[in-house]
């Protein structure tokens, strides 16, 4: 047995694990070697670690396990109200390793509240199951930190690392729970792997707002102020609501008229996405159309009304081989070669090398799309921060580059440096993409009832409101659409798709979010996704739905030009079952909603109908 200690905290190690004491709020949080998991190359999964052994040695205390051909280490500390574990793994086979595993309350009875899309409250189920996701939108980790939340107190557990993780999450056999994975990296191996353990007091509020101190030690947090003062464009955010107008051509379809009919409707700031398709090449059809593309004097009739912004689809995460040397050159290579990614009907993508993304970008910036006032780009901060091994990329060095250099293209590719004064948004809302864009995408909404197993919490927007915006996905719009309907998600931990419009406003407002409504434009849609087929559909200004969406949306961002760049210092439920909740913001704004189909009895308001807010303060 071994043992670290100092007036916070204490760490006791024995082969069966490590208990780390919270002398503040008198309880423990244990981490079970058993829990302990390698991947193996050519293995089928993550398979337990087998006994340590453990040493102290000066300020640290190491737990060894004997992986065959080389040992895994978790090496442990202490800092100022923090335990820390590094891992180092010696064994060639061994291409993930928990870091360090599941950790639970001594106590029992812990939640878990994990960053999946905005934010997850996982309130457990009847039997276990657990999901492995990367970083990034939709059903992956938005930011790198979760917590368990005891009785007494509440665990902030922290991966130090920009890539070369995925997490699980999900029921273990003590309850919610989720951990970290760190992944060998194939150019610079087992790099940055490192968690920190934050007690804190056991509820959201307090583990977010721990962690985003940590942004801020980091020196990674940039607030709106500062992305202002770069680029001032970025001010048009606030009161803006976001509007999607599909990937296809319609010829028939007054873009402009409909600009000045949502402005006559008072939505006085607009960001309108996409207008143009920016991609490598334009030969290829989504549902049978062309890819959208606004003539100049179309640009210009939008811009002609006032508060109009205009986007492109910045499709560079992946091209189309078109047969070119050019094109072939800059596609992402694996082991095996170029990787493919993306497919609509007949047409294959391949990914694109972040590098030459840039390169790309700038130039078309410069060209053909000089016009726009900001950019989305498509999934780069879904599923980026992937190495290229290809040897021959001049942008990188000539050498294989790994997922943290990749990272840090991402981020250029996203910078004033590269856009100038231009706002940015992707999909995907991506931590350690924060600092660098604007807006990131795809949240979900509450599933209730008894298959209901979490409920969504704003862990992002604790940790980000006050320097990056968390939207909605672009086909997860207010109104509904034909082709993305309401759908569960597994396990029972949300609901996701377009419609469901008061519900959004209501989150939308509680966690301080300009609204998304979807108001006139054709978009392509799956007929058979697995075997990429597809078919197209138009949604008008005169649509019920639409009509009902803009209605609810407009308050929302009226709320937003008030709220937009305050701090979200405090969230809480005001209910057993977290239906009814309320926000606090840094001016004295307060918000409280009830996010359930049926009337609620909330403080400070009195009975809310379903789907519903109030703004007070």
């Amino acid at each position: 047995m071994a043992t670290l200690e100092n007036s916070r905290l204490r760490i006791v190690a024995s082969d069966d694990g490590v208990v780390v004491e919270d002398r503040v709020r008198r309880c423990a949080w244990v981490w079970h070697s058993g829990g302990a998991e390698f991947t193996r190359a050519g293995g089928d999964g993550p398979r337990p670690a087998g006994r340590p052994t453990v040493t102290a040695a000066g300020e640290t205390v190491e737990v060894r396990f004997d992986a065959g051909g080389g040992p895994v280490r978790y090496t442990w500390s202490l800092g100022p109200d923090y335990a820390e574990v590094r891992l180092a793994c010696e064994a060639p086979d061994v291409e993930a390793a928990s870091l360090p595993g599941p950790v639970t309350a001594a106590e029992g009875g812990a939640r878990a509240a994990v960053p999946v899309y905005q934010g997850l409250l996982l309130r457990g189920s009847a039997h276990r199951w657990r999901r492995r996701v990367r970083h990034g939108g939709h059903e992956s980790f938005s930011m790198a930190a979760g917590a368990m939340l005891g009785q007494r107190g509440g665990l902030l557990i922290a991966h130090e690392s920009p890539a070369n993780w995925h997490a699980w999450y999900g029921q273990y056999d003590g309850g919610p729970g989720f951990h970290f994975e760190h992944l060998r990296c194939p150019v610079e191996g087992w790099v940055d792997a490192a968690v920190r353990l934050y007690p804190v007091d056991a509820d959201v509020t307090a583990a977010c707002r721990r962690y985003r101190r940590r942004i801020v030690e980091r020196g990674q947090f940039v607030p709106w102020s500062e992305k202002i003062a770069r680029k001032p464009i970025v001010k048009d955010l606030f009161g803006a609501m976001m509007a999607f107008i599909g990937y296809n051509r319609d010829d028939a379809i007054d873009y402009a008229a409909g600009a000045g009919a949502l402005a006559a409707r008072g939505f006085d700031s607009v960001f309108y996405y996409p207008v143009r398709m920016c991609s490598y090449s334009l030969g290829f059809l989504m549902g049978g159309d062309d890819p959208i593309w606004l003539s100049d004097e179309q640009l210009d009739a939008m811009h002609a009304v006032p508060g109009a912004h205009l986007s492109p689809w910045g499709w560079t995460f992946e091209g189309l081989d078109d047969g070119s040397q050019a094109m072939r050159s800059i596609f992402r290579r694996d082991a095996s070669g170029p990787m493919m990614n993306w497919r609509i009907d007949d047409f294959q993508w391949y990914q694109v090398c972040t590098p030459y993304q840039v390169e790309h970008i700038r130039r078309r910036l410069a060209g053909d799309m000089r016009a726009m006032d900001w950019i989305h780009y498509d999934v780069n901060a879904t599923i980026g921060g992937r190495p290229c091994l290809a040897g021959d990329h001049g942008l990188h060095g000539g050498a294989p580059m790994g997922r943290r250099d990749d990272v840090e293209w991402i981020r250029t590719l996203f910078s004033d440096r590269t856009v100038g004064n231009r706002v940015v948004s992707s999909e995907g809302f991506g931590e350690h993409f924060a600092g660098h864009y604007d807006i990131g995408s795809t949240k979900c909404m509450p599933l209730w009832g008894g298959a209901a197993n979490a409920v969504p919490v704003p862990m992002t927007m604790l940790v980000f409101h006050d320097s990056c915006i968390h939207d909605w996905w672009e086909l997860h719009n207010y109104n509904a659409n034909p082709g993305f309907g309401i759908h569960e998600l597994p396990e029972g931990i949300a609901r996701a798709g377009a419609g469901l419009p008061a519900l959004k406003a209501a989150m939308d407002a509680l966690y301080g979010c300009p609204p998304n409504v979807f108001p006139f434009g054709r978009q392509y849609a799956w007929v058979d996704k697995v075997g990429g087929e597809t078919y197209a559909f138009t949604l008008a200004l005169d649509d019920a739905a639409v009509a009902e969406a803009l209605d609810l949306a407009l308050p929302v961002a009226r709320l937003h030009r008030r709220i937009g760049m305050a701090d979200l210092v405090a969230w809480e439920s005001l209910s057993d079952d977290a239906a009814v909740q309320r926000t606090t913001f840094s001016d004295g704004t307060r918000i409280v909603a009830n996010l359930c189909d049926g009337p609620r009895e909330a403080p400070e308001v009195g009975r809310m109908d379903g789907c519903t807010w109030k703004a007070l303060g």
